[in-house]
């Protein structure tokens, strides 16, 4: 197992996985948020896709006229497919649009002292939109609409979203089948409805955000499968799994190798926080596995030749040659990829995975070809730290070799998320894993590839689907050595409709094509097809944004 820590300078706010979730409107030229008088949250999960609506009121207490900056950090992989406010009475609903016509509205609207609103991305999982003018004492309602696949853990599924007030209005509606519940920021009252249940809050704990969890009532290893019908079209298909808790029975022995990036850009905290996680994940060896380290900048300097076993001795090595690296020099990916892979026993059987973490700050391409290079099991993770991350880099590094990205967005959260990785790559549950679907055909399916199941972690899987019989879905791969298959069989013409799954679809497409076009790829039907999607299923992305606008008020830009 090969294990890279690097980052960038500009390091700050929250890890990303786990980030508080926050919505606020500040008016131009003030720091303090706008008081929300009025505040209303409604929640549909079906099974674990969450479809959240926010409703806002903000009063403007300036004592002028101001235009007010909305923003929202939803969290990682959601995306914003409604958004709407108000003038006095009257309800100007957005519509996406490209990006540069939606500023060009906006700005020309602007200069007449108009009333338009203008949403876009403002990062990951993070949107923004002005409002103008709103006027003094004047009570400005927005409402956003977002929709994301929660995060599971075991059979404990965890939603968040942002609420202000305590005494807001809040009901989650949950479809499927539900052990249990909890919130440790609300009080609520459940209601069991013919489909699952229904929370009403009674109250806040605490404002800032709502937090619920809730146990899924399923047998281990069991695929669910939504669809979406597509009339005469492909209809579209989701399909997860989920493993279980793991047993010391299932830990094998290990490889480690970890590849500390030690460039300039780690000079400070990332490289201080990012010394003791490599020596945290040192220590949490197993006696059977073996390790080695690997410091890199514009060079490589490995502790040894191939991973040793990781008795009291070598990891006694291990800690002194980490805290003996100094920041400096420049960032070669490559060339530590290469000794990171070129290091590894051939001959051994013990699983060899490269979890790389980085700044991405250096040649893509050489990059990339360094783990196409590597024909051998191995697999890689990557994880990134700081905004100017280059993600899709590390993303596409992960997805070749079947491994996981794992994003990082402040120095402090380095040491608890490499720990969280280390208990998690020491149980790989499932691996090798293949989808099969007998009966319909299943095209275009995201993510390329699988990467391997660990303890309690979750696969999704989007594609279209083509048929109208019973269509098998069968996920294969090897637990403990041994070959295993898990199957769900859903008759298309008679299946439950869902219809956020073509959209779901649509994000992992459009997700695929921005990494495409952050590497480099050139070809305009890429970016064509970005945009046509992105309008066909109403979400924002880099190259669409939504505009709110009373017709009344485009002018002469109405043709546009």
């Amino acid at each position: 197992m090969v294990l890279l820590f690097g980052f960038c300078a500009t390091a700050h706010a929250q890890l990303i996985q786990d980030e508080r979730t926050e919505a606020q409107m500040i008016a131009t030229g003030q720091r303090d948020p706008m008081p929300v008088v009025e505040e209303r949250l409604r929640v549909d999960i079906d099974g674990e896709h969450a479809t959240t609506t926010l409703l806002q009121v903000y009063q403007n207490n300036t004592g002028g006229q101001v235009e007010g900056r909305y923003s929202l950090r939803a969290g990682m992989n959601s995306h914003v497919d409604g958004f709407a406010y108000w003038n006095g009475e009257q309800k100007i609903v957005g519509e996406v649009f490209e990006k540069q016509l939606a500023r060009q509205v906006y700005d020309n609207v602007t200069t007449r002292r108009r009333d338009p609103g203008l949403l876009e991305q403002d990062g990951e999982g993070a949107f923004s939109f002005k409002v103008f003018p709103i006027a003094p004492q004047e009570k400005k309602r927005v409402e956003l609409r977002w929709t994301r696949w929660l995060d599971r853990r075991g059979k404990t599924v965890t939603f968040r979203a942002p609420v202000t007030r305590a005494d807001a209005e809040v009901v989650v509606s949950i479809d499927g089948a539900v052990k249990s519940w909890s919130s440790p920021t609300h009080r609520l009252k459940a209601e069991k409805t013919s489909s699952g249940i229904r929370l009403r809050s009674e109250g806040g704990r605490s404002t800032g955000e709502l937090i619920v969890k809730y146990d899924v009532d399923e047998a281990d290893w069991t695929p669910q499968v939504y669809i979406q019908p597509g009339g005469k079209h492909d209809g579209w298909f989701a399909l997860s799994l989920a493993a279980p808790p793991s047993t010391d029975k299932q830990v094998a022995a290990k490889d480690v190798t970890i590849v500390v990036d030690r460039s300039g850009s780690m000079t400070g905290d990332p490289m201080e926080h990012a010394l003791a996680a490599a020596m945290d994940m040192v220590r949490m060896l197993d006696d059977k596995d073996r390790v080695n380290v690997v410091a890199f900048s514009d060079e490589v300097d490995p502790l040894f030749a191939e991973p040793h076993t990781a008795d009291a001795e070598t990891k006694k090595q291990a800690l002194q040659f980490i805290q003996r690296m100094h920041a400096g020099g420049g960032t070669d990916i490559a060339l530590a990829l290469k000794t990171a892979i070129k290091s590894q026993d051939k001959k051994g059987e013990n699983p060899k995975v490269v979890v790389f973490m980085t700044d991405g700050q250096s040649d893509t391409n050489l990059a990339i070809n360094a783990a196409n290079a590597d024909t051998g099991d191995v697999r890689l993770f990557t994880l990134g730290l700081g905004k100017d991350v280059n993600k899709p880099l590390l993303q596409r590094l992960a997805s070749q070799k079947r491994g996981r990205f794992t994003y990082i967005e402040t120095a402090g959260m380095i040491e608890p998320e490499v720990r969280r990785l280390a208990s998690s790559i020491a149980k790989p549950v499932l691996v090798g894993i293949e989808v099969e679907v007998d009966g319909a055909q299943a095209v275009r399916l995201y993510p390329r590839s699988i990467s391997d199941l660990f303890a309690e972690d979750e696969m999704v899987i989007t594609g279209r689907i083509r048929g109208t019989g019973t269509a098998k879905f069968h996920i294969k791969g090897r637990v403990g050595g041994k070959t295993v298959t898990y199957t769900r069989a859903v008759d298309l013409a008679k299946a439950s409709a869902h219809p956020w799954v073509g959209a779901l679809w649509a994000q992992a497409r459009v997700d695929h094509l921005l990494e495409e076009l952050a590497l480099g790829a050139t070809a305009p039907e890429l970016k064509d097809e970005v945009l046509e999607l992105a309008l066909a299923y109403n979400f924002v992305t880099p190259y669409t944004s939504f505009l709110a606008i009373p017709e009344s008020e485009l002018g002469a830009m109405k043709s546009t």
